[in-house]
């Protein structure tokens, strides 16, 4: 999971840049907006952190999201547009809790949460990337995809 904290933090800092930097948007795939709803056993969950990966022939990059007070995400494309690529992906769902249960806020430059002290919520089945179960399919007008966690 450190992998993925860490290449979402590069990709949010680095990527937009480059497409800033002579890119041509018009060059990329296509993004429809995706939101949804993640719950853990039931009840909506806050913080978070949800990524979209492709795979297949799916093209474009990654995309991600973090639920807000309510449990609810809106995907980012990881070169700034909102939305996701249309077609399929595996996702990985991720919540790091500090050791007095408040959530890991991780800043640019500093600690990785392993190395703040923080612990994933979420077991290896969704927050891993190379063990997720997690998978959607992204249809041409977008939409809405649910996500019900269960901790055991």
């Amino acid at each position: 999971m450190q992998k993925i904290v860490g290449a979402s933090v590069i990709c949010a800092l680095v990527l937009p840049t480059l497409v800033g930097c002579g890119g041509d948007t018009a060059e990329l795939p296509d993004v429809v907006p995706v939101s949804g709803t993640i719950t853990l056993d039931g009840q909506t969950v806050a913080g978070v952190n949800v990524t979209f990966i492709p795979t297949g022939s799916t093209e474009g990059g990654s995309s991600y999201g973090a639920t807000d007070a309510s449990g609810k995400y809106e995907l980012t494309s990881n070169d700034g547009r909102t939305g996701v690529g249309v077609g399929e992906f595996k996702v990985v769902c991720g919540k790091w809790i500090m050791p007095d249960g408040a959530d890991y806020v991780g800043e640019p430059g500093g600690p990785s949460p392993m190395e703040a002290g923080a612990t994933e919520l979420l077991p290896p089945k969704y927050s891993q990337e190379a063990s997720t179960t997690l998978k959607a399919t992204v249809p041409a007008g977008g939409g809405s995809i649910d996500f019900e966690l269960k901790s055991k």
